[in-house]
């Protein structure tokens, strides 16, 4: 049974109490990484579930937006001591949240999570492993898809979000911890660059390497996660394009579908210097249909050896835009020029499809992808039946990569289609199903260097007396190891992009020109991407 949990006002603690050691549902060990399964329990709150890991290899958090069956709280966790081979339950609250969550847990322990108020992430913190939390300030402005990351000592904690007005990234720090927030110019910070007011849209020829236009993004840019190595760091977020957001054969206009995914990359801590904003995969033309290339919320993530990568589902070979498939992009040089994508799946094009994609590194060149993948079908019909599948790929960062993959389990997680157009699936062509939300995680254990995968699940409970659907998150644990062929050498890497001025927030002439955007769609660009609460 989950304690009632009380409201969390500024500078209160959240009561949560532990439930007891949720009861194991595994399935056996599957495939060459040996991954095992584990049901979490039914919930009315298991989309997106956010996954983070210590440094100590054992303590792991998921969290998911949304109360419990009992109307309590804003974001639901569940924490583990022992490497995800048990977990309890804990809540917190915040007050107008429970839009979104973001986890980072930081070198001394903290955990911190962002909870989306649309005006503001609440910021709540444990300091015991996620049994009990507290709420620090608000962090940012208004806002949507929020990501939490932190300097390699910790020492300071970064916000990266969809800023409504400007409709473009924005960055907020800490510097105790957690407990408060940059909330307004000039100490937080906009990502894009100068030089992108000037820059080709994909129409008129840009392409992977090229600064991205502001033009392109207009007022469709969705959040990925901040990356943070030493003194670089990386934002990684996707846009459509001027031809797709004024086209309603393509979209809902001004919304168009996702047609390319940007690195933004500062060499100086991200709060001074310079920033670049690199197109690191552009959509492909086929015929007359232009591919699709990610979902809504992107991708990415570094290797030790400082590649970044940025995953996705794309139907560049499938022209019917409806069979999604798997692949990646690496950039050796700091994202300033990528590699061709490479594909995952094994599917047969037209035969199937695949959604989402989530990766972490293992170590220089070696790195895990998951993905939802349904044999025959396609995301906008109803005949899917879609499971978790898995992906290790060595020599990734190389001209020669090789590729072990693998069903995570037989037992399926979503019977249906997969909508991937946020709040507009009620409108948008095909599939208006968005029970499993926008993206899921997988994280690697520091320690043993093994996969940890928290994803939706809504088809192996079965459905309740009203005949709706029973919800839960689900983690995958790798408990075996495949071999592994010998990492290829790396590719070499000449070209060069531009480089452009960095810009606070509020200032300079790409601000002028995003502004001139923004203001009029602000409250559909609201609605663009909110999902609804749980009932409370």
């Amino acid at each position: 049974m989950i304690a009632m949990c009380a409201m969390a006002v500024f500078g209160m603690s959240v009561n949560t109490a532990a439930q007891p050691v949720i009861d194991p549902d595994f399935t056996p060990a599957m495939g060459p990484f040996g991954f095992t399964t584990q049901g979490l329990g039914a919930s009315p709150s298991y989309g997106e579930p956010s996954l983070r890991l210590a440094n100590d290899g054992q303590h792991a958090i998921v969290c998911t937006p949304g109360s419990d069956d009992q109307g309590n709280g804003g974001v639901q966790y569940w924490y583990s001591a022992n490497d995800g081979n048990n977990w309890n339950h804990s809540i917190s609250s915040y007050p107008g949240g429970g839009g979104d969550c973001g986890l980072d847990i930081l070198p001394n322990g903290r955990i911190l999570d962002a909870d989306l108020a649309i005006t503001e992430s609440g910021i709540n913190y444990s300091d015991d492993w996620g049994a009990t939390w507290s709420s620090g300030s608000p962090a940012g402005t208004e806002q949507d898809r929020q990501w939490l990351a932190h300097s390699d000592d910790g020492s300071i904690q970064y916000l990266v979000y969809h800023d409504f007005v400007v409709e473009g990234e924005f960055i907020s720090h800490s510097t105790d911890g957690g407990q408060t927030w940059t909330t307004s110019a000039p100490s937080q910070y906009f990502v894009n660059s100068v030089d992108q007011v000037s820059a080709l849209p994909i129409l008129l020829g840009g392409h992977a390497g090229s600064s991205a236009s502001i033009f392109d993004q207009g007022v469709n840019t969705f959040s990925g996660p901040l990356l943070v190595q030493g003194n670089d760091m990386y934002v990684v977020y996707s846009i459509s394009d001027v031809e797709s957001n004024l086209n309603p054969q393509q979209g809902i206009p001004p919304y168009g579908p996702v047609r390319a995914l940007v690195v933004a990359h500062s060499n100086q801590g991200g709060l001074t210097g310079t920033w670049t904003n690199v197109l690191a995969d552009v959509a492909t033309i086929q015929g007359v249909d232009e591919s699709v290339e990610g979902t809504m919320f992107p991708w990415g993530f570094l290797d030790p050896a400082g590649n970044v990568y940025v995953v996705f589902a794309s139907t560049r070979d499938d022209p019917s835009l409806q069979h999604f498939h798997e692949y990646y992009v690496v950039s050796t040089d700091k994202g300033m020029t990528w590699s061709d994508p490479v594909r995952l799946d094994d599917l047969e094009n037209s035969t199937g499809s695949t959604a989402y994609a989530a990766g972490a590194a293992v170590s220089p060149g070696v790195i895990d992808i998951a993905w939802y993948q349904a044999p025959d079908g396609t995301v906008a019909d109803d005949t899917g039946v879609w499971t978790p599948h898995f992906a290790q790929v060595t020599g990734a960062a190389g001209a020669s990569p090789q590729i072990t993959r693998q069903a995570i389990t037989t037992v399926p997680n979503h019977a249906g289609g997969i909508c991937l157009q946020g709040i507009l699936c009620g409108f948008a062509p095909g599939s208006s199903d968005r029970s499993l939300l926008d993206f899921f995680q997988l994280e690697v254990n520091p320690v043993t260097h093994k996969a940890l995968i928290a994803y939706a699940d809504n088809f192996r409970l079965g459905v309740n007396d009203n005949g709706d659907k029973i919800g839960e998150v689900v983690v995958a644990r790798e408990t075996g190891t495949a071999p592994a062929p010998p990492p290829a050498a790396p590719e070499v890497v000449t070209q060069l992009p531009d480089t452009s001025a960095f810009a606070p927030a509020g200032q300079g002439l790409l601000l002028v020109a995003a502004g001139l955007l923004a203001p009029p769609l602000l409250m559909a660009g609201v609605r663009r991407r909110r999902k609804p609460r749980s009932p409370s």
